[in-house]
């Protein structure tokens, strides 16, 4: 007795391939969003990290760290050691060989290997330059531009690591008052926590910055470079993402790549998602110490 058998027709196949096509479509969406949900709670945990290592250095000094070492003779804060707020915390985020490779009384040295040193837990996964962790610092030159401060990298090349969490210098101007920030860090800061009026579950003391205009410093003020200041410390005049206008961002503010707003760690340590459309006076009074003027 013969048996016959039946094939897929070539309908038939391309059908199936149709369904599964679908499929995929529908579930690709869920699948990204399930896997940003997760880089987001990472960031949130790196940012909680960081809130406790600096609430446990404040313990230890009874003030927070500077928000970079700087020579006080010169008023614009961008000479000096330069070593920044995230450099003196190493030891509390278990980064101890890290922080005894570094003297803190030096200034930070071009040719050292520790400018290059990648901390995981100061990295967001959601970070548009995630699968560069490393990149060619601009220098300040003729060519120093807030929009793009990379686009004239050093030479020779200076390889320095990136990180997406920068200390809230507050709502003045950075180069313009280096040592007199309304924020948590500034030059030469050391800030106590007792000199926080407002209250440390309303002020911002770290927050989240992505790369998509260029890059921020763990090491601190890098003497020299391009917007060298803000590489450490935000500005907190402008919402976070430019209020979601692309064309309002600026590189000192606050960004993010998780959509909506950023993440933020207040001076009491909990953790916080800033939307892009908070009111600006109501944002700007989070980034001081004792609200907005």
């Amino acid at each position: 007795m013969r048996l016959s058998r039946r094939a897929f027709t070539l309908v038939e196949l391309l059908v199936v391939i149709a369904i599964i096509a679908t499929l995929v479509g529908l579930l690709l969406p869920a699948v990204q969003s399930a896997r940003e949900a997760a880089r987001r709670a990472q960031c949130t945990n790196n940012l909680k990290q960081t809130g406790l290592a600096l609430q446990n250095y404040h313990e230890a000094r009874r003030q927070l760290p500077e928000g970079w070492l700087a020579d006080s003779t010169v008023v614009s804060g961008t000479a000096g050691v330069g070593w920044g707020w995230a450099s003196r915390i190493l030891p509390y985020v278990e980064e101890d060989a890290t922080y005894k490779s570094i003297d803190i009384k030096t200034p930070i040295d071009p040719s050292s290997t520790v400018l290059g040193k990648v901390i995981p837990g100061f990295r967001c996964p959601s970070d548009g330059a995630a699968g560069s962790p490393t990149f060619n610092i601009g220098s300040e030159g003729g060519a120093c531009d807030h929009k793009t401060p990379d686009a004239n990298p050093s030479s020779p090349a200076v390889m320095v690591a990136r990180t997406n969490y920068v200390g809230m210098f507050g709502t003045n101007d950075p180069e313009g008052q280096a040592f007199s920030g309304d924020g948590m860090f500034y030059a030469n800061s050391r800030m106590p926590f007792r000199h926080v009026t407002d209250g440390l579950s309303k002020t911002i003391m770290v927050a989240e910055r992505d790369s998509s205009i260029g890059g921020s410093l763990w090491i601190g003020m890098f003497q020299g470079k391009c917007e060298a200041i803000v590489r450490v410390v935000a500005e907190g005049d402008h919402p976070p993402n430019g209020s979601g206008d692309p064309a309002n961002r600026h590189f000192e503010d606050v960004s993010s790549r998780h959509g909506g707003g950023a993440n933020v760690v207040f001076a009491d340590g909990h953790c916080d998602f800033i939307a892009e459309s908070i009111a600006t006076n109501v944002y700007q009074a989070l980034c001081t110490r004792k609200g907005a003027d």
